[in-house]
């Protein structure tokens, strides 16, 4: 194999892992309602053990970083990928609550570690070609997203849930695992100077936290997650509509932040990155929250209104939004004299332990008031408060490709 591979290659190859990697781990999210069926839970106890993915999330974050650091990307990033698409497919074969919750911690910490790996080779490539894949590969990572949703919706009714989720992890196994292989030689080698050897004491002595950039993601990302846990089943059960028309206001969701990440770059010729942040956000908060406050005020027999203003809702939150979370991860890079791979972990670290509490709180509002509207105000009260910390957005100063 050449040991040489250019640059355009390289990118295109990233982006590529960005959209399986996007592609798989979203493909059960709009059938949650039959995995909610599965397990026999109500809302509260389904939200809680679906969160306990980030436990796995949060170790994944703590020490993935060091060990890419420690042992080099690329059998970080086989071992990674193998974890993430096995417990996705057992996920989807139990009925047992307990082994759910098992594979479900492994589940969050594959996602974490193969999101660790490629936004590290991200970095890795902005700083050997100058060229920022951070925003685009997000942006490619929400495609594969949608097109995934789309599929998703489709085989509803049509091709069980086991049989769907068995075939997609084992075909993007075989798919990324190639692509990883050709990246051999460009991705992170180990570090093998002992002045940047880190222990497992380093691991919590050298923890920093960049407060201003990691409150700003998780107030403008918990919305993508909520969406991602509730939007296909809060339409479902608001408006008593099919599963498959309960997955259009995801995907449009989804098709909105692809947009926005990919077209940010032009926006960057008329103002900064924290003033487009500042209009994104608000744009998302006001737009989601007053199109859910309205639909679900709506008499029963608009149901079809409801439902359009739920597309347009969510259509407003990606859009707004596409953009800014990827714009802290930068930021967090950026600001830090770590090694990427371990930027990249800790910063989620804080996010994570953040996004977790909301995710139980947003869960057990639904069980004890019984209202999905109700809870979906929290992400979007959270939205608007990013604006209090886009200010360390600026500066931002890599090419966006």
């Amino acid at each position: 194999m050449s040991s040489v591979i250019d640059h355009s290659k390289e990118k295109k190859l990233l982006h590529t892992l960005f959209a399986c990697f996007g592609f798989g781990i979203m493909a059960w999210l709009p059938r949650f309602p039959e995995v909610k069926a599965n397990l026999q839970l109500d809302n509260g106890a389904f939200g809680s053990i679906v969160s306990t993915g980030g436990i796995g999330a949060f170790l994944g974050l703590l020490t993935v970083g060091h060990i890419i650091h420690k042992f080099g990307a690329f059998r970080v990033t086989i071992t990674s990928i193998l974890l993430l698409f096995s417990s996705l497919a057992l996920l989807v074969q139990v009925n047992s609550s307990l082994l759910f919750l098992f594979f479900n911690v492994s589940f969050g910490f594959g996602i974490t570690a193969v999101h660790v790996c490629l936004n590290s080779h991200g970095f890795h490539l902005l700083e050997r070609g100058k060229l920022n894949v951070i925003t685009s590969g997000a942006g490619y990572w929400s495609a594969g997203s949608l097109v995934t949703s789309i599929l998703s919706g489709l085989l509803v009714g049509r091709v069980a849930l086991t049989t769907h989720i068995t075939i997609l992890s084992v075909l993007l196994t075989v798919i990324m695992l190639s692509i990883v292989i050709r990246l051999k030689a460009v991705l992170l080698e180990p570090n093998t100077s002992t002045d940047h050897d880190y222990t497992i004491k380093d691991i919590f002595t050298s923890f920093e936290i960049d407060w201003p950039v990691s409150l700003g993601m998780a107030c403008v990302i918990y919305l993508e997650f909520a969406l991602g846990d509730w939007g296909t089943i809060f339409p479902k059960e608001r408006l008593d509509i099919s599963a498959g028309l309960s997955t259009a206001p995801f995907i449009v969701f989804t098709a909105a932040m692809i947009v926005g990440r990919l077209l940010i770059a032009r926006l960057l010729n008329f103002a900064p990155i924290q003033i487009w942040a500042k209009r994104g956000v608000i744009f998302a908060g006001i737009g989601f929250g007053g199109c859910i406050i309205v639909a679900t005020h709506l008499p029963a027999n608009l149901t079809w209104w409801s439902y359009s203003l739920f597309i347009l809702g969510y259509a407003m939150a990606g859009l707004g939004s596409s953009f800014v979370a990827p714009s802290f991860f930068a930021a967090a890079n950026r600001r830090s004299k770590l090694p990427s791979a371990v930027v990249v972990g800790q910063f989620g670290v804080t996010n994570t332990v953040l996004t977790f509490a909301v995710k139980w709180i947003v869960a057990w509002t639904i069980q004890f008031t019984g209202s999905i509207a109700l809870a979906m105000m929290i992400p979007t009260a959270m939205m608007l408060a990013t604006i209090f910390f886009t200010s360390a957005l600026k500066q931002e100063s890599a090419r966006e490709s």
